[in-house]
């Protein structure tokens, strides 16, 4: 997810300094494009699948990536329309064929409501939607098998108003759904002043459920809480749910939730905790994003078993596990904290690190740019097991408007290349398919957003 509030504030002074400074980056030639995105270009000899135009008034929400359902034959976009939540469908020849998932409104809502969260279950084959039903005080839960027809049904109910709800599928029969109650002054209506006083008080609201709760959605569909000994925030959950990380808030602290030893441990790191993947081998790792001093961004690993965190990259926001282990990590071997403070402008080289923590060698590849921290810390990585590539989101400084550029590297060739570049506007959000062979590529601005599917060297 591209951190546009951070792009907004550091880029224009960014982009100054880095021109006016004396030392010269390196010049390769640049890619020639051949096709478009909505706010990119495509490099020649980059396949293009698909370019699909979303329809007029549809608004990509940030944060939403495409979903690849049914095995990749069906992508799914979140976004809004007319002010609501919506959530198309693209599949057919050329994923041409268009439908409505979810909605909040119309023919194709299962209930009226507001749309708060929705996940894809692991194959792909069900969606399930949270709808907070406000004038009944309600939050549902909404299945829809995706190879029938029909809107979907509510599975479970949920009384009371949420400030935070969250779903994530354990498994293809198991929701993991987060709720946060919001605080009584607001979920509890003022008493009319024109109520009489003989009139019999109504009876107390029913009490909100709240933390974690696991929903069974086979058969009729079951609940169960899962007490924490700890206030929850946004849990960002491991690949095979044992462990779940709360990203933390200005009120509540980061936390790393066990769920087989039904246990909740208060993190040292600074909230917000972004989670950027997890050790392949055991989970007993995480890679992760934290502010420091609450100025610089970096990349740091916790370690489960002894509860420290280890320091993997300074001002960068972009780094993964590749293969069986060892790190991939985008940033300047150069930099540090110190260099930060007396210089945080300054250019650098944007490289590639991977390496093993625990072994002394490291194998560093220039990229053939220079850019500046700010754009190192607004930098995304996504990766792909399949086919270990990662594709990578960054930017350099360019006038009058920083250039952003996605490029895809293959760890198994040490390969990388640029597969799209274009002024750093409106919002990107891209994801690998099932298989790893193609990226969905969901980018727009005021002028209209597009979904293109590309096939990546490498």
């Amino acid at each position: 997810m591209v951190r546009s509030s951070l792009i907004g504030i550091f880029f224009a002074t960014a982009i100054a300094f880095a021109a006016c400074s004396s030392s010269k980056p390196p010049a390769p030639s640049r890619p020639v494009s051949v096709a478009g995105t909505s706010t990119l270009a495509i490099t020649n000899g980059v396949r293009v699948m698909a370019s699909l135009p979303m329809p007029p008034g549809f608004s990509p929400i940030e944060g939403r990536p495409p979903l690849w359902l049914q095995s990749g034959t069906e992508i799914g976009i979140v976004g809004t329309q007319e002010g609501h939540t919506v959530v198309l469908g693209l599949s057919g020849q050329g994923w041409r064929n268009q439908r409505v998932i979810a909605a909040e409104a119309g023919p194709d809502a299962a209930e009226r409501g507001s749309i708060v969260d929705g996940a894809a279950s692991p194959d792909g084959m069900t969606f399930a939607t949270a709808v907070a039903v406000a004038d009944e005080k309600r939050l549902d839960i909404v299945l829809r098998d995706l190879i029938a027809s029909g809107p979907g049904h509510p599975i479970t109910s949920f009384d009371g108003l949420y400030d935070l709800v969250s779903m994530h599928w354990l498994s293809n029969t198991t929701i993991a759904i987060t709720l946060r109650p919001k605080p009584e002054a607001e979920a509890t209506p003022a008493i009319a002043p024109d109520q009489s006083p003989d009139t019999a008080p109504a009876p107390p609201p029913p009490t909100p459920s709240a933390g974690l709760q696991l929903l069974v959605v086979t058969g009729a569909g079951s609940v169960a809480p899962m007490p924490l000994s700890c206030p929850v925030s946004l849990l960002q959950w491991s690949p095979h749910g044992v462990y779940a990380v709360g990203m933390g808030d200005a009120k509540t602290p980061p936390v790393l939730v066990d769920r087989r030893k039904n246990t909740c441990t208060t993190l040292a790191a600074s909230p917000p905790v972004d989670v950027l993947g997890w050790d392949p081998e055991s989970e007993t790792s995480f890679l992760f994003v934290q502010s420091v001093e609450g100025k610089n961004r970096g990349v740091f690993e916790h370690d489960i078993r002894t509860g420290k965190d280890r320091l993997i990259a300074v001002a960068s926001g972009a780094a993964s596990y590749v293969a069986n282990g060892p790190i991939l990590a985008y940033g300047n071997q150069k930099l540090t904290w110190k260099t930060l403070r007396e210089n945080p402008l300054q250019p650098v080289i944007a490289e590639l690190a991977e390496f093993n923590p625990d072994k002394p060698e490291i194998d560093v590849r220039q990229l053939g740019f220079r850019t500046v921290p700010p754009m190192l810390e607004s930098s995304t990585m996504i990766y792909t097991h399949p086919t270990d590539r990662i594709l990578l989101q960054t930017y350099e400084p360019a006038v009058p408007v920083a250039m952003r550029k996605l490029i895809v590297y293959a760890e198994r060739v040490d390969s990388a290349f640029q597969v799209a570049f274009g002024p750093a506007k409106g919002m990107v959000q891209a994801s690998w398919s099932p298989h790893g062979h193609w990226i969905a590529i969901l980018d727009g601005d005021a002028t209209g957003s597009m979904l293109t599917i590309i096939s990546p060297p490498g």
